[in-house]
């Protein structure tokens, strides 16, 4: 019988690549987004407004909706689709409090009236860039604007969230140092922002919270893939899921 994962799970494909990256092809064949009417409704609003494809949005949008109780931080927001589609789903936990019979997503135990998701960004491009990095060097994904992410937002009437520009968490973090978080979306493409980004919110996650980093499975960004192996050394126990997406998921399973 011939080894599928072996056969879709391809070195090159043209293309030089070092050991431990090549082309990967899951022979699943089930696409849950592609019935999950909510998620596409969000989907067709942000996909010009976000790098992360598909998969990736889906898995927030899964982890967000069986999230404790808590707030919701992304750093590395860029254009806000994929923040979007995280305050979607806290918005969703809002009406369903207001309104326990509607459809949605029901609130956990101790949620609060008030969505509270923060979106980080220097909106300047990539900073702490190292020798750990092999593509980035800083500046990167530039192209942006806390007002290009605020239009997104007032168009999806997303007015809750919170937008935090500059250096997270050296600039900003001190605005938030009194939350207790759910979920973080870390998406900073390089070692050292990574680095101080997850243990910044670590002790910050309530039991249950989970962390993602965007960018652990991907070529050009070995920092990240380095500085999530270096955490799972650091904490034996604590469940990580890599997943092949390129995500990589770390559950706090105690305070």
């Amino acid at each position: 019988m011939i080894d599928q994962s072996s056969r879709n799970t391809t070195p090159g494909c043209g293309r030089a690549y070092p050991d431990g990256y090549g082309v990967v092809e899951p022979v699943a064949d089930y696409r849950p987004w592609d019935v999950d009417s909510e998620f596409q409704a969000i989907y067709r609003e942000i996909r010009e407004h976000t790098m992360v494809d598909i998969y990736r949005l889906w898995i927030l949008w899964v982890l967000a909706r069986r999230a404790p109780a808590g707030a919701v931080l992304e750093v590395g927001s860029w254009r806000g689709g994929s923040g979007a589609v995280l305050a979607r789903v806290a918005g969703d936990r809002r009406a369903a409090r207001a309104n326990p019979g509607a459809a949605g997503t029901a609130p956990r135990a101790g949620e609060p009236k008030q969505p509270r998701v923060y979106l980080a960004d220097t909106f300047a491009g990539v900073v702490k860039a190292g020798e750990r990095d092999s593509y980035y060097r800083g500046g990167e994904h530039a192209n942006t604007s806390p007002e290009h992410v605020r239009s997104l937002l007032d168009e999806l009437d997303l007015g809750w969230v919170e937008l935090l520009v500059g250096i997270f968490p050296d600039d900003t973090g001190p605005r938030v140092e009194d939350e207790r978080f759910a979920l973080c979306h870390i998406d900073v493409d390089v070692y050292q922002s990574a680095w101080d980004t997850f243990w910044w919110v670590w002790p910050r996650l309530v039991p249950g919270g989970i962390a993602v980093f965007d960018d652990y499975g991907f070529y050009g960004c070995e920092g990240v893939t380095a500085c999530v192996e270096e955490i799972m050394a650091r904490l034996p126990g604590v469940p990580v899921i890599p997943n092949l997406s390129g995500q990589a998921v770390i559950v706090k399973t105690e305070g």
